[in-house]
């Protein structure tokens, strides 16, 4: 089996690369400020960094489950693809995450931040979009 990002899945986060570059850089502006006030540690950039890359990781690989999910014929065969998926997307980011920070390679607060992004895009973007709804 071929791994390709669906269209969907690409179109979903093409849109929301512009959000995630703004809050990647206000929360690498504030973590700044942070170090300035505090003393610099640089793995709290190299943590930044990480997160963004598992965040990125974490997104295509539920665009991939989600597909897989819509082409299962039986409800319960594709809540199970779903519910695999969620157990091992979430083993293996706490496994990458615990295995960097006990080689003292990054600052896990500082890792997990961007694992929110896409929550708080989806967010404010269903706000605007119903909003644009109930002016029409």
């Amino acid at each position: 089996m071929k791994l390709r990002l669906n269209r969907y899945t690409a179109e979903e986060l093409k849109e929301m690369l512009p959000f995630l570059a703004a809050a990647n850089g206000a929360a690498a502006a504030v973590l700044a400020v942070i170090g300035v006030l505090t003393g610099f540690d640089w793995r709290v950039f190299s943590g930044l960094a990480a997160g963004d890359v598992l965040m990125l990781a974490n997104f295509v690989i539920i665009g991939f489950t989600a597909e897989k999910a819509v082409k299962c014929r039986d409800f319960r065969k594709a809540r199970s693809v779903c519910g695999i998926s969620y157990g091992l997307r979430y083993a293996g980011m706490f496994a990458v995450l615990a295995a960097l920070t006990s080689f003292g390679v990054i600052q896990p607060l500082a890792a997990v931040i961007p694992l929110f992004f896409p929550k708080i895009w989806y967010t404010f973007f269903y706000v605007r979009k119903h909003g644009k709804d109930e002016e029409a």
